[in-house]
């Protein structure tokens, strides 16, 4: 796989993803890596295993909406191979406009599912609640405590 447009990386930066289902629009595409080229930003890439040319820009994201919730099934963790929610994590898919004066945003409502410890992922989709698909993008640092 050609990931020359990130430079190079440490391998322990890297994740390697599992989604039976693939994404909305990209359901035969079932691997991804995520590519953490810097640690300082909030964003990071979604980069398909297969397929070098399609690669999103995805994010905590705790880090823009610190109240953001999401009621998980037991589905959802059968689906990722989780028995409890200690080892799941989000990222949220990230929209970077075409027009140059528009503002990023994030999609709250399909966010990813990540099991840490097998790989394993899914995207959810939020069809109740107040997120929707371009929920504008403005950070939120958090605090060390």
């Amino acid at each position: 796989m050609d990931l020359s447009r990130f430079g190079a990386m440490e391998g322990d930066r890297d994740m390697l993803l599992h989604m039976p289902a693939g994404l909305l629009g990209f359901p035969d595409i079932q691997h991804y890596l995520i590519v953490d080229a810097d640690r300082e930003v909030p964003l990071k890439w979604l980069q398909a295993h297969d397929e070098p040319r399609l690669a999103f820009v995805i994010t905590d994201p705790f880090a823009f909406l610190p109240d953001y919730q999401i009621e998980l099934t037991p589905l959802d963790l059968m689906d990722v191979g989780a028995d409890a929610t200690t080892d799941l994590f989000l990222v949220a898919i990230v929209t970077l406009p075409r027009d140059a004066t528009a503002y990023p945003t994030v999609n709250l409502q399909g966010p990813l599912l990540v099991n840490r410890t097998n790989g394993w992922a899914k995207q959810l989709v939020l069809v109740q609640g107040p997120y929707h698909t371009h929920h504008s993008l403005t950070f939120v640092p958090r605090l060390a405590s």
